[in-house]
C-alpha cells in the first residue's frame, strides 16, 4: 500500500511525559547520563520529599505508570492542566489509568476495582509471563507489608486521598525548581520540534520512523506499527499520534492509550539531546533569569514561526481584542480543545501570551509588550553582524 496511508504524526512540547521521567531519574539509582542534573535537583528539594514521594511511587518504574493517569486529556497540555486533569478524573478512571500500566489486561484491572478479585487473589494466580512484569513493579512475590503493595492497596481502596498526595508531589517537585528546568529547556525543545516538523513534511515518509528514531517501526506493507515486543498496532486502531521531543526520557519509554471510541492514542517522548538538562547548571538558567531574558532579547524566528500558523495567527487577533479562555477560542474556531492547546502553547512559547486568572477559569490576551517589541528584536537579530545565523530549523528542499 502506498506509504501515504500511515498514521499522520503530530507534535507537541509538553512537560506531561517529562515531569514524571524525571521524577524516574531522580528516585533512581541506575546509571544516568543526568548526573548534573539529577544532583542539582536533589539539592533543592524539602528534605520530606522522599519519603511523601514513596507513597504514591514505592519504586522509581511506578514514576512514568503515573503518568498515564492523564491519558483521557489529548496532546499539549501545560503543567497546570496536567494536574487539574488528575485532580478532576474519576477515581475509577484514576485506577483503571494506573492499574493497566501494570497488568495490560483490562478485564483484570475491572476484576480489581470492582473487588471481584483481591489485590492478592490477582498477583498469587498470574501466570509466568504476568508474573515477569509483576515482579519488576515489587508485586510479586505478594508480600502485604511492602510499600508497593500498600501503595496500591492506597489506590483501591482510599483513590481520592491517593490522588490528592500523588498532585501534592508534583506540585511540589514543579514548585522546587523543575519549573525553573522546564522554562530553560521548553525553547530548544520548541525547536526541535519544528525540525522534527520539517522531517515529516520535507523528508521520505517511508523512513520518517527512523529519522525522529522512534522506538517503533511504520510498517506501511502491513500497515502497521510495531513494537520491539508485544502486538502491533493495525494503522486504522490509530486515532492520533504525538511526537514528543523530551530532555529525560533516558529509557526510549512510549504510551499507548485507548480512547472511548475503541482507538489508540500513540505518544513517543524523544530525546535526542541528554546532556540538555545537564547544561542548566553550569549555565545558571533559573527560572528568573530566564524569564527576564526572555523578556529584554525577544526570539523573533520564535514570534515570526508561531504566528506563522493561520489558526495561531486567528488566535491572536481574537486574543489582540477581547481577553478569552482556551475553551471559547475553541468553540469560536470550532476545533478541538487539545488543537487549541497546542496553539496556545506555541503561542505561549513565543512569549505572546498573558495569563490572568478569573474565576474558575484562565483568561488568556495578546502580550502588547512582545508585539511592540518584536519590530526592534527582529532588527537587531537579522541585521547583527555577531552570533550564528539561525539556519538550524531552515526548512529542507527537495532537489529536482
Amino acid at each position: 500500500m502506498a506509504a501515504s496511508t500511515q498514521p499522520r504524526i503530530e507534535f507537541a512540547v509538553t512537560p506531561r511525559f517529562d515531569v514524571f521521567y524525571a521524577l524516574y531519574t531522580l528516585t533512581s539509582t541506575a546509571a544516568t547520563p543526568l548526573d548534573a542534573w539529577k544532583n542539582r535537583a536533589n539539592d533543592r528539594l524539602p528534605r520530606d520529599f522522599t519519603k511523601r514521594a514513596s507513597l504514591v511511587a514505592p519504586l522509581p518504574i511506578f514514576w512514568p505508570l503515573l503518568a498515564d493517569a492523564a491519558q483521557s486529556d489529548q496532546g499539549e497540555i501545560s503543567f497546570t492542566e496536567l494536574l487539574s486533569t488528575i485532580q478532576e478524573l474519576p477515581a475509577k478512571d484514576l485506577k483503571k489509568g494506573i492499574l493497566g500500566g501494570i497488568f495490560h489486561d483490562d478485564d483484570a484491572v475491572d476484576a480489581l476495582i470492582t473487588e471481584r478479585r483481591t489485590l492478592k487473589q490477582m498477583i498469587t494466580g498470574a501466570s509466568s509471563t504476568v508474573g515477569e512484569l509483576l515482579g519488576a513493579f515489587g508485586l510479586k512475590p505478594f508480600d502485604a507489608s511492602s510499600k508497593v503493595v500498600r501503595a496500591i492497596t492506597s489506590l483501591l481502596e482510599k483513590p481520592e486521598p491517593f490522588r490528592d498526595d500523588l498532585v501534592g508531589v508534583l506540585e511540589a517537585f514543579w514548585n522546587n525548581g523543575f519549573h525553573d528546568d522546564w522554562l530553560a529547556l521548553e525553547p530548544g525543545l520548541r525547536d526541535e520540534s519544528f525540525r522534527m516538523t520539517d522531517l515529516r513534511d520535507e523528508g521520505d515518509p517511508t523512513t520518517l520512523d527512523a529519522q525522529l528514531n522512534l522506538p517503533v517501526t511504520m510498517d506501511n506493507s502491513a500497515q502497521q506499527v510495531r513494537p520491539k515486543s508485544g502486538t502491533p498496532i493495525r494503522y486504522q486502531k490509530i486515532e492520533r499520534c504525538f511526537v514528543i521531543p523530551s530532555a529525560f526520557n533516558t529509557r526510549r519509554w512510549w504510551a499507548k492509550y485507548t480512547t472511548p471510541s475503541d482507538r489508540v492514542v500513540l505518544y513517543f517522548p524523544i530525546a535526542r539531546d541528554l546532556s540538555a538538562a545537564n547544561r542548566i547548571g553550569r549555565e545558571d538558567m533559573a527560572s528568573a533569569a530566564r524569564e527576564s531574558s526572555r523578556r529584554a532579547d525577544i526570539n523573533a524566528e520564535s514570534v515570526f514561526r508561531a504566528l506563522g500558523d493561520t489558526t495561531r495567527y486567528a488566535i491572536a487577533s481574537i486574543l489582540a481584542r477581547t481577553p478569552t479562555t482556551s475553551a471559547d477560542l475553541a468553540r469560536s474556531l470550532k476545533v478541538s480543545k487539545p488543537t487549541i492547546t497546542h496553539h496556545v502553547q506555541a503561542l505561549r512559547s513565543a512569549g505572546l501570551i498573558k495569563e490572568t486568572p478569573s474565576g474558575g477559569s484562565t483568561k488568556l490576551s495578546l502580550s502588547r509588550d512582545t508585539v511592540a517589541a518584536l519590530s526592534g528584536a527582529a532588527v537587531e537579530q537579522l541585521f547583527s553582524s555577531s552570533g550564528e545565523l539561525s539556519l538550524g530549523t531552515t526548512r529542507r528542499r527537495r532537489q529536482g
